[in-house]
């Protein structure tokens, strides 16, 4: 199986068919029980987040390294892996607009891992324009320059949000966390 990468507009593209089946589902199980997981507030509600270990981070990249190909290929850089979280927003959750702030995160990937209203997606501005992609399981986006381009919730969830998120920096050492 491969991931079909289609462009929305410069620097935010739509990824579909993300994870076989298997993959999917082992996703899926870590959402069972969130009660542990540790909470983050937002701007409407908060989000529970689970940092995934380094022997599923290492499955993670293999199975996507044909994305990090495609995103080599756009950038015409190399680029490397930061680790990988799985975040739990519930219904009437709402993440505000935003640019990123650290140097690290150069390229960003959200799969979405459960279905949804498609208004609940994360939303991507360029040039005065907001974009969005359905809010589909096994479906989710490529964001080049998340520290130049404005993206976030413009809405409010209307359900549960479940999501992977991973990013890439261009440097080969990580610099530190802001």
């Amino acid at each position: 199986m491969s991931q079909i990468i289609t462009p929305v507009t410069q620097d935010f593209y739509r990824i579909t068919e993300v994870f076989n089946d298997d993959l999917l589902r082992k996703l899926q199980e870590h959402f069972i029980d969130t009660s542990a997981w540790p909470k983050q507030p937002n701007i409407k509600g908060i989000r529970s987040y689970y940092n995934l270990s380094m022997e599923f981070h290492e499955v993670l990249s293999g199975h996507l390294s044909g994305v990090k190909k495609f995103i080599e290929s756009v950038s015409n850089r190399q680029t490397f892996w930061n680790g990988g979280v799985l975040w739990h927003d519930p219904k009437g959750y709402q993440n505000k607009t935003h640019t990123d702030q650290s140097e690290n995160l150069s390229v960003n990937l959200q799969v979405y891992l459960s279905d949804g209203p498609d208004t609940q997606g994360t939303s991507f501005k360029h040039n005065q324009i907001w974009y969005e992609v359905p809010y589909e399981c096994n479906t989710g986006y490529i964001m080049f320059n998340p520290t130049i381009h404005e993206h976030g919730m413009r809405r409010e969830s209307g359900g549960v949000r479940q999501s992977l998120y991973k990013s890439l920096r261009f440097t080969e050492q990580e610099a530190e966390w802001i």
